[in-house]
């Protein structure tokens, strides 16, 4: 009786965790997409990617997934950069020469 109980439940009424996951489960930004908002603002060749945790400062404005590139200036300097992973929102650059190699 119990067990049909919970099963009614879950078919009567979506869970607070179905929810959540239903809200909260995307895909991330393709690497493809990234790049080319990256190629859209600076000069330069991606050199690494990869998907990183979001620090605290980053999970505090909502961000659930960064993506972070690695930028070679025409300067030959080295910029990291962090994507917001869902909608590709600029997070940080860091780095030497970001006004350089920024496009006009």
């Amino acid at each position: 009786m119990r067990a049909f109980l919970l099963a009614l439940f879950l078919v009567s009424a979506p869970s607070a965790l179905a929810q959540r996951l239903t809200e909260t489960d995307f895909s991330p930004l393709p690497l493809h997409e990234a790049m080319r908002l990256v190629g859209e603002r600076y000069h330069g060749r991606l050199i690494a990617a990869r998907l990183a945790q979001p620090n605290a400062h980053e999970r505090g404005l909502g961000v659930e997934l960064v993506e972070e590139l690695r930028l070679l200036t025409p300067a030959r300097n080295l910029l990291k950069i962090r994507l917001d992973a869902r909608d590709g929102r600029f997070l940080e650059v860091a780095g030497r020469g970001q006004i350089e190699a920024l496009k006009k």
